[in-house]
This record gives C-alpha cells, structure tokens and sequence, in this order.
C-alpha cells in the first residue's frame, strides 16, 4: 500500500517579493525562502514520495494580505477587489513559489488543503480563492474554520485571541453609502493594515520579535528616540480608529480594557489546545501556528499538541535561545492504513533542503 503522508507549514507571510518592480528591496517582504520552498515540495514529489499520497496542508497565513497596499495605499477599508488584486501581486512576486505549488498540485497523488489565518482572510472573498485556484489548480480546497483528519485537528490558531479573532460567518461589512463590502476586521488587524507599515519602514523586524515585552525594555534604553515616537504613534492610531469607529459603520473597532487584558504577545495556547481536546474526546492530536513558535505538550492518553512555528526570522530576546533565529519547520504525519488500529504519527521537522557551496545572504533590510 502506498505512503500516506501530510505536511502542515505556515506563517510564511508571502508579501510582494524581496525585490519591487523598480529593482529595489521591499522592506516589508518577509519571506525570503522561496527556493528553499521548492526544494522542500520536490523532495516530498521524488523518491521516496514518488508514490506516495502526499497532502500539503497550508495552515494560515501563508499570504500577508494585510499589510500590501493597493495602488499606494494602506488602508482598514479591504474590499474583494483589493483582496484579488493583491494576491495577483504576490503570485507576481514570488512566482518560483507558485510554479512549485502548481507543479506539485497536478500530480495524481497530491492534495493542497488551505486553512484560512488572520493575515489572509481576505480569501474569504470568493474572487479571491478563484484567483488563487487559478493559479495553483482547482484541486485547492478552503477550510475557514479548521480541518480534522484521522483524529487530528489543523487550525490557525487567531481564533482563540480576542485582537485576532474573525467570524468567517461575518467577515464582511456592507454600508448603504459605500459602494463594495468591506472586510470585517478585528482591531489589531485594522492596526497591521493600516499603521503598521508605517513602523516596518522604520524597523522591518519589528513584529518578529519575542517575547515582544523583552525588546519593550530594550528599546526604551538603547533606542529611545524611536520607542517615544513610536509610541506616541500608536497612541494616535489606536484613538483614531476608536474615533472613526463612532461615526464608520465600516469600521468594526471593538477595543475594550477587557480584550487589552486578554492580549498576549506570543501566545502559547497550550491552555487552548486542552481545552479543545477534552471538548472533543474523539480528537487525539491539535497542531496551530500563528504564534511563530515551535512548541509541543503532551498530556495523559497520548493527547498532543503542536505548534509549528514559521519559515520566517524571528529574533529572540529569551536567554534560552538568544539571537537571530529561521527554523524552516513543518509538521510531518504518517497517516496510517485503514484498519491498522493505529494513530497518526505526527512529528515535528526542520527542512535543511539541499547543498549548495553558496546562497545569496538572507539580510534584514534596515529602516531608516
């Protein structure tokens, strides 16, 4: 019988590309591993898996939707039309990405499975999954919510932080006055489309840092000027939206002192992932992303859970693994056969990809 095997990446935060149109760098490009994205597809292709059935599960975020603007401009009000226009620009971008996935889609044996994140929810919108589709192949599928296999379960992970969280049954706003549904954003969502960008320009690595309270304390004493007027920014922005929101029905800014308590800078949700478990007897295993932390816990009855982490940098301020950090790592499972009377085997793993003598350098664009 042949290999069943499933991948789970995510957070890959695909942008516009490393390079603009212009031929210069594009500061809020994070992903910066596209060949090695392609080595990884063709080995799970080859080989091996040159038999086998082999699932792609993409579990959110693997398109940065939010932060890309449209026609020069970063805004909270996401139309479809803004949605389908910038995944158009992100295939454009990162095309040796997309060959890969529209090579490894087309084979008889493989499956390609989406589940929706907070960075691309826009792909809620139904124009958006058919540009997609488009592109990869119409075997794509959508998940919203989460997808369960063999007594595991794939989700994002956003849905369980109140600043992250959407209703994929009411992901968008319609106003009498305005001509195109909007998206129907979460406040930290309006604030990553509209005001961050502005910061990244500054500090491109700014959102990969963690735990974020230790480059809090960092920068308030090594870089002082920026911390002051960045806060002060973000001060405005968030009071902005609060105001906008009294008179834009379009604008879904809910930000409350009880949401601000329950916010967490890199969430483990190893609390989440039992509750979850425990709710649903007949699941074994949960494995998320979102948080971009490489995390497994393991309770009585072989329950599991998982974090895969991502494929982008990540600089880390924790003692334990001090410095700049890329883990191109990935949730391999060994689907058992039918009958065999046994689980899913599902494994943590790096991709090292191939040898080369040499790679262009993986360099974080400065800000200003």
């Amino acid at each position: 019988m042949a290999k069943k095997v499933k991948l789970v990446v995510n957070d890959f935060h695909l942008g516009k590309g490393p390079v603009l149109k212009d031929g210069t760098v594009n500061i809020l490009e994070d992903f910066r591993y596209g060949a090695k994205f392609v080595e990884f597809l063709d080995h799970h292709s080859s080989g091996e898996f040159a038999d086998a059935h082999v699932e792609l599960i993409i579990n959110g975020d693997f398109l940065n939707l939010l932060q890309l603007d449209y026609l020069g401009i970063h805004t909270y009000l996401v139309t479809e039309r803004m949605v389908v226009h910038g995944v158009r620009s992100i295939i454009a971008g990162h095309p040796e990405v997309f060959d890969a996935l529209r090579k490894f889609a087309a084979a008889d044996n493989h499956e390609i499975a989406y589940i929706i994140g907070n960075h691309d929810v826009g792909l809620l919108f139904d124009e958006a999954r058919k540009t997609l589709r488009e592109c990869i192949g119409t075997k794509l599928r959508f998940y919203d919510t989460h997808y369960d296999f063999d007594h595991v379960r794939v989700e994002h992970g956003h849905a369980y932080e109140a600043i992250n969280a959407t209703d994929p049954q009411n992901f968008k706003l319609q106003d009498p006055d305005y001509p195109e549904p909007v998206l129907n954003l979460p406040w930290a969502s309006l604030f990553v489309a509209a005001y961050l960008p502005k910061i990244k320009k500054d500090r491109p690595f700014v959102d990969k840092v963690k735990p974020f309270t230790g480059y809090m304390r960092w920068v308030l004493l090594h870089d002082t000027l920026f911390a002051i007027r960045t806060g002060i920014y973000i001060g405005l922005s968030f009071l902005k939206m609060a105001l906008l929101a009294r008179r834009h029905p379009l604008l879904a800014f809910d930000f409350s002192w009880a949401r601000l308590k329950g916010t967490t800078i890199y969430p483990s949700f190893v609390k989440e992932a039992r509750k979850i478990l425990r709710d649903n007897p007949q699941l074994h295993a949960i494995i998320f992303g979102h948080t971009h932390m490489l995390r497994y816990k393991q309770w009585g009855g072989g329950k599991e859970y998982f974090n895969t982490g991502t494929w982008n940098e990540v600089t880390s301020f924790d003692i334990s693994d001090f410095g700049l950090q890329t883990l191109l790592t990935y949730a391999y499972i060994e689907i058992p056969p039918k009958g065999a009377g046994q689980r899913a085997r599902i494994r943590l793993k790096e991709w090292k990809g191939k040898w080369r003598s040499e790679l262009e350098a993986s360099v974080m664009p400065v800000g200003k």
